[in-house]
């Protein structure tokens, strides 16, 4: 009799239906939204948003009692966790592979130019003699991470900005926790960052993404294209939605040159990376911004397994769409 029983119990489990979950939430100064495939009905989003606090705690500005805070303070006690150290790491490739124009350590140009925690007024934009001065203290090769885990800087001032890879980075990880719960087919998305794995087994098809035109304002939102991938992240950069305007019609956006030390456009308007992971995503999205279309092209040339997107203006002011062959070999998937 039990072993019948054991059988009915065995077949019951075994029979489970899978379902299609939502969990959503603030994060990182943004939004977070996951969907995901399972049988199981255990709550996960304590455990996610425990891993967010935790990467919060490690390298968030806006929090003054985190790692990176205290580090940005001048705390050279401080022994970095295993979250800031990938993305120093990774960082730090990036910016060898960008020649300085990826920089984490362009925060006292952030705080200068008005995208930091605290806003500016006009009358206080930086000199052309101020950003001389604040490029001294500029640089990933003046940060060191030491043997014992703490952070050295050549100087107390040089200020860290994650912004630009940590959401990416984010994503890799709470991607990581739902594979580490057995869950194979899923979305993570953390403030429009991505991570993908598997397909849609309801439905029996890929996941298909839209990648959104960033150029045009929240309440105007237009597709550029629609891409299938799986087991890759994808991040997307436009400097439309951070961006101010001087009472002269000047714009500065968030997207800064370390190497000129300005807040000006570069003529490429938004860049779509897919890589391996949603770090390297965000990062070379945010790299491309900078770089320029010309220096882009460049680099694309070298690295030709990478699949971009970018948005850039001619000199007629027209916007043209650049796509790598990998790209659109997302494209054709559809």
């Amino acid at each position: 009799m039990k072993k019948i029983l054991l059988s009915i119990s065995l077949l019951f489990v075994g029979c489970q239906t899978e379902k299609l979950h939502f969990i959503e939430g603030e994060a990182q100064g943004s939004t977070y939204h996951i969907k995901y495939i399972s049988s199981s009905n255990e709550n996960l989003q304590p455990a996610i948003d425990s891993i967010l606090q935790v990467i919060d705690q490690s390298m968030s500005t806006y929090k003054p009692d985190s790692d990176i805070s205290k580090i940005n303070a001048g705390d050279t006690t401080v022994v970095v966790d295993e979250h800031f150290r990938k993305v120093f790491e990774a960082s730090q490739q990036i910016w060898q592979e960008s020649e300085g124009l990826f920089d984490p350590t362009v925060g006292v140009l952030v705080n200068a130019w008005g995208f930091g925690k605290e806003k500016i007024q006009e009358k206080n934009l930086p000199t052309d003699e101020k950003v001389v001065e604040l490029k001294k203290y500029v640089g990933f090769n003046k940060v060191h991470l030491t043997e014992n885990g703490t952070i050295r800087k050549e100087n107390p001032s040089i200020l860290f900005d994650f912004n630009a890879i940590a959401q990416g980075y984010t994503s890799d990880v709470v991607a990581s926790f739902l594979s580490s719960k057995g869950i194979e087919n899923y979305i993570v998305e953390i403030a429009g960052e991505m991570f993908l794995k598997g397909k849609n087994t309801i439905e029996n098809k890929a996941w298909t993404i839209g990648v959104e035109n960033p150029i045009k304002p929240l309440d105007e939102k237009e597709l550029i294209t629609t891409i299938q991938f799986e087991n890759q992240g994808l991040a997307t950069s436009g400097n439309y939605r951070k961006v101010w305007t001087d009472s002269n019609g000047r714009k500065y956006v968030h997207s800064i040159n370390p190497i000129t030390g300005r807040a000006t456009q570069s003529d490429v308007l938004s860049a779509t990376v897919v890589a391996p992971s949603t770090m390297y995503a965000d990062g070379y999205a945010t790299m491309f911004m900078v770089m320029g279309m010309e220096k882009s092209k460049d680099f694309l040339a070298k690295h030709p397994n990478l699949a971009v997107l970018l948005v850039y203006s001619n000199e007629q002011n027209q916007e043209i769409t650049f796509k790598t062959y990998p790209f659109k070999k997302l494209e054709e998937k559809k």
